[in-house]
Order: C-alpha cells, then structure tokens, then sequence
C-alpha cells in the first residue's frame, strides 16, 4: 500500500511564471504541474487588464474554465454551440463565469485595474488562440471558402504576425481615431429580433440586405395590388437572427392571385 502523503513542493508564487505581458498594466501569470507538481488538476491563469485591453479570442481543447471577477469589470462573451448565439456577460467583483470546454471566449476589460482568475480542470491547459488561427491559415483557404479576395485577406491579416494574446498591441494605431474609424466602417443600425419586416416598406436602394424589384410605376393594377394585401400575407417576410450575430432576410410569400398580376 502507498503511501497517502504527498512529496513535492507547496507553495509558489504566481508572479515567477509569467505567461505573457504587454505592459505592466497588462500581462498574465500561469500556474500549472510545471510550476507546483502537488496541484493535482488544477490550471490558474492570473489575469491583469487595463481598460480597453481583452484577452483575445481563444478556446480551450481540453478544459472547462471558470472566471472569477477579483477586481474591476470586465465582459466575458462567448459563442455558445448549443444554439449557435454569442452570449455576453458583465462581471464585477465577486463574479463567476462558467465556459464550458472548447467555447470559443474573449475577456474585455471595462475598467481599468482588472484582475481576473480563470481556473481549469487540468494542470496542462491547451489553447488555441484567434490570431494563430488568422496567421496561419492560408489565406487562399479563406478566400476560396468565403468567396474572398485572396490579396484583400492577405493584406487585412498581415499585421498579424504573432500571437497576440492581450489586444490590441502597444503599436495599434487606430485605437481612439474615432473618426477614421466612422469613415472606414458601415455600421449597421441595430435590428429589433422580435420585429416582423415587410419588404415593401424599406427602399431596396438603401437596405442593402433586402433586394426587391418594385412594379414599374405605369403598371398600376400591380401597384394597386400590393397596396390593398391584408398586413398578415405582407408581413410573411421575417427577421431572423443567424449564427454569431447580424441578420438575414427569408424569401417573401405572395399569395398565387398576386403573382398572377406579373
């Protein structure tokens, strides 16, 4: 019979193992089997964030994790894979969050001065980062997926060139240049999921989602038509959410007298 008592070493500091560090405001302590062989199987990532700082994009491949909120606040979202959907959670001190293995996750700071401890149900954590999976994947994959330009994909991930860990890097210059931003970005107005759309009330020239050829205007009795359909068959187009967020638009329904009018 073995013995029941355990040999080795129990106590180590946090701050000797560095994982990785922007800034001294920045940075992330690990402490694994490697660092105290009588963890059993436990992993801790010891978190330190400034505002507008994230752990980037990442995921676990062989642990469950469980983030608690020691200081500060911080948004924590995931891809949840049950129903397809990106879920956000605000945490404040004295808050958890659960993220089940193999959950696509990001940590945002809000404040500054976070502190974070994200524990693991392994003593030998796996990830896999979001910039590794942008850096070296080539980019002719994602433009024959995607339908892209492979020279477009090129240079929009250049920059990329290691692992990133805490976003954005010290020399990002397009943090805080609201206005370039607003100039180079379409934003899309917020959509109400729980509202129905009905084509016919948008400008299929300004909605570039919806593309719908109206009646020419001498054809009257098409016109005429569409004007007196009951709201219930003009609203058959919905909404929907898809998977990680925006929108898509279904096919519209006529009823078969309307489409006899064409």
């Amino acid at each position: 019979m073995g013995s029941p008592w355990v040999n080795g070493d129990f106590v180590f500091d946090l701050n000797d193992n560095v994982l990785f560090r922007k800034d001294e405001r920045n940075y992330i302590n690990a402490l694994g089997i490697q660092q105290l062989d009588t963890i059993g199987n436990i992993y801790f990532l010891d978190i330190y964030l400034s505002k507008g700082n994230c752990v980037e994009m990442h995921y676990h491949s062989n642990a469950s994790e469980l983030t608690y909120c020691i200081s500060g606040e911080v948004e924590v979202s995931f891809i949840n894979p049950n129903d397809n959907e990106w879920q956000s959670f605000l945490l404040e001190k004295g808050d958890a969050v659960s993220i089940p293995q193999g959950f696509w996750h990001v940590a945002c700071a809000l404040t500054d001065d976070v502190h974070l401890l994200a524990t693991h149900d392994t003593n030998n954590l796996q990830t896999v980062f979001g910039s590794d999976l942008l850096r070296l994947t080539p980019a002719n994959n994602f433009a024959d997926i995607y339908c892209l330009n492979e020279q477009e994909v090129k240079q929009t991930l250049a920059p990329i060139q290691n692992t990133i860990i805490i976003g954005p890097p010290e020399d990002c210059n397009q943090r805080g240049n609201e206005e370039a931003k607003q100039e180079n970005q379409h934003i899309e107005p917020p959509v109400d999921k729980t509202r129905r759309v009905t084509v016919y009330e948008q400008d299929p020239v300004e909605n570039g989602e919806v593309q719908v050829t109206k009646a020419p205007a001498e054809n009257s009795e098409v016109q005429t038509t569409l004007a007196s359909m009951p709201p219930q068959e003009m609203t058959e187009e919905t909404r929907e959410s898809v998977p990680y967020g925006g929108s898509v638009v279904q096919p519209i329904h006529l009823c078969e007298n309307c489409l006899r009018q064409y």
